[in-house]
Formats: structure tokens, sequence, C-alpha cells
């Protein structure tokens, strides 16, 4: 409970006895004694319109983290979770670069059923680095879909000898780019090197331009590349691991090392 509720307890407390005491002082006074049952439970009402009922004070309003970690408490209404999922949207609008903050807020959407919404909100999170395995099928488990289905995910990491080469601060570039198509690459995506090993996604999100995407080709080359200068062409010592061609729709996880 509350100190507002206490507060308010002792207040009610204070006044309904004031009501009691001096009638019952009085001998034989029925009618005092029924004017202080009266009070007593019109301050009880009072009570009970002012703070609520003591059940519902105690009900916890789930944190961001529970939120993530597990469905939210049964006490917490839908309305009460969509309010708190619209709030952490609107901070997101304010602070867009937080990626662990927008898978939260799509997996809260996925939540809620709103999956066009938890789409969007995970295809900001693509863009910044970060994957989850089950909001990346949404586009293929959710039949009212109509977000462009094609993405390539996997695992990036560093081969043993060249650990000593990378420093924290150089920039890793993961980029694909269409067999027979553009030199652009249809998806970029940059990270630190201080995030490897990271598993990564690329999909129509990552696109260079409008008209080469990912979705607009059957088979593509992915490169994974070490800059220290943060210019994507400049590979530190070589430092790259190529995938090969491969097929956009077989939506295979890639192992890739950069050695």
């Amino acid at each position: 409970m509350t100190a507002g509720f206490w507060i308010a307890t002792i207040v009610m407390a204070v006044l309904a006895f004031s009501f009691v005491a001096v009638p019952l002082g009085r001998k034989n006074n029925h009618y005092g004694i029924a004017i202080a049952v009266g009070a007593l439970a019109i301050a009880s009402a009072a009570l009970y319109w002012l703070v609520g009922s003591p059940e519902s004070a105690a009900t916890e309003i789930p944190t961001r983290t529970s939120m993530s970690a597990a469905p939210a408490p049964e006490k917490t209404s839908v309305g009460s979770v969509a309010s708190m999922v619209d709030g952490l949207a609107e901070r997101l609008r304010q602070d867009p670069d937080n990626g662990k903050d927008w898978i939260l807020l799509a997996r809260s959407y996925e939540y809620l059923d709103r999956i066009a919404e938890a789409r969007d909100a995970y295809a900001h999170a693509v863009a910044l680095g970060e994957y989850d395995e089950r909001l990346a099928a949404l586009d293929t488990t959710s039949p009212a879909s109509d977000a462009p289905g094609a993405q390539i995910f996997g695992k990036l990491q560093l081969a043993p000898e060249s650990r000593a080469i990378v420093e924290p601060t150089d920039t890793v570039f993961i980029f694909a780019r269409a067999v027979g198509g553009p030199p652009m690459p249809v998806a970029v995506l940059q990270r630190p090197a201080a995030d490897l090993p990271l598993d990564f996604l690329l999909n129509d999100s990552q696109a260079m331009s409008p008209d080469a995407r990912l979705s607009n080709y059957d088979r593509v080359i992915v490169t994974a590349r070490i800059s220290r200068s943060g210019i994507a062409t400049d590979a530190l010592q070589g430092l790259e691991a190529t995938s090969g061609e491969i097929n956009v729709a077989d939506n295979k996880h890639l192992d890739l090392t950069i050695q």
C-alpha cells in the first residue's frame, strides 16, 4: 500500500472517531449512536472512493524488463500494457538510436497482436544491427504480412589469427550485392568491431536505393569486411569473408568468418 493510502486511512479514522466519541459519551443516547454509526459508514465509503480497494492499490505495473522476459501479469489489462507500449514508441521517436529498445517495442507489439507495427519496429532494430530469430520470422508466419519477405541472416565472427589485428574501434560492414545486378549493395549493415561476434540480418530496410532492394533479386553474394578508415571499400589488411552466390528465397542461416 502507498503512503497516501495510510494517510487517508488515519484521517478518515480520526473523523469517524470524533463522530463516535461524542454521542457515546452521553448516557442512553440512542439517537447519537445511530448518527455515529452512519458517520462511520460514510467515512468508510469516502475512504474507498478516495483510494480504491487495498487489492488494487497493491497491484504492480510490469516493468520494461518483465515485459521483455514474459507475458504481462494477469492483473494487468491489455489497455494498460498498450499504454506503456505507446509510451515506449513515443520515446523512440524522440531517440531512435537504441536497437535493443526497438527489439523490445517489436516484441511488445507482437504480444498485443499488432503485427504490422511489430514488423516496422523490428526493421528499425535490424537497421541498428539487432537480430531476433522469432521477430525475423514474422513475415513468413503472419498471413496478413504486407512487408517484403526477402531477408538474409547469419552469424559473423573473427578467426583467431585476426583478433590481434582488429581493434574495437574498427568498423564492420556486412553487405549483399546482387549477382548480375548493380554494383551498389542492395542491403548494407554497419557495426563497430567491438560487437563481434554478432548475429546479423539483411533486408529491404537497409537498401541504399529504393530501386535496388534485396527483394528485387534472386541471387546475391554477401560480404563482411573490416575497415579502419570507416570506408566500406577499404578492407583492413584484406580482412573479409564472402558467402559465395546464394539464393535469397532459401532463407538459410549463414556462418561467416573473417580471416
